[in-house]
């Protein structure tokens, strides 16, 4: 099975380096024209299923891609982005002025707290490990392009490679790039990480 993990294109939230783990933003001018090149990129792409978070910055580009395919997007929320509670829809200033404990407290110990009113990392990454297995496991032998957040990306790439949550920060996933993953039973190789689209080379 080869995976394509795919970040959703840029929001007007990115640009303004907000926290919106479930605030339901859409993509702007600027991640519609990422998603139409990814969209140019994989037309040519074998693939046999699309899936995608079910929030909309990630199936709004999930969907441009699979325009150029004429196929359908299967929506699952297992790939949610971390949710962030009370830090949800603010801004980082905001949080380091207003969150000052809290904030020292979670990066601290991050696997184990929560936000305030938040996701607890340890469910987050279980909830997208479980997402990605029944993945794998409905889609042996196939190619599988998946759209999804920088965090949840990062715990699939963990997951899947056996680094565990030890390794979450060892991954970034960029918008207009993708990253490739070969997976059989026995092994899971990473292909590529951060593949740009360079569509005058192509």
């Amino acid at each position: 099975m080869r995976l394509y993990l795919v970040r959703h294109g840029q929001t007007d939230m990115n640009k303004r380096n907000m926290f919106y783990g479930w605030t339901d933003a859409d993509i702007n001018e600027t991640g519609v024209q990422q998603a139409e090149q990814l969209r140019q990129y994989f037309r040519q792409i074998p693939i046999d299923a699309i899936y995608s978070s079910d929030l909309k910055r990630a199936a709004h580009t999930a969907e441009i891609i699979a325009d150029g395919k004429d196929m359908k997007v299967h929506y699952d929320s297992a790939f949610r982005e971390l949710y962030y509670g009370d830090w949800e829809n603010q801004t980082t200033e905001y949080i380091e002025k207003n969150y000052k404990e809290e904030l020292r407290g979670w990066v601290t110990d991050w696997k184990d707290l929560a936000m305030p009113n938040g996701e607890k990392f340890s469910d987050f990454y279980n909830r997208v490990a479980v997402g990605v297995d029944r993945l794998v496991e409905e889609n042996r032998g196939k190619n599988v392009l998946l759209v999804a957040h920088n965090g949840a990306l990062s715990t699939m790439l963990c997951h899947l490679t056996g680094a565990g949550m030890d390794g979450f920060w060892r991954f970034d996933s960029k918008q207009g790039h993708y990253s490739s993953v070969l997976i059989s039973k026995k092994w899971t190789t990473i292909e590529s990480i951060n593949h740009p689209l360079c569509l005058e080379e192509e």
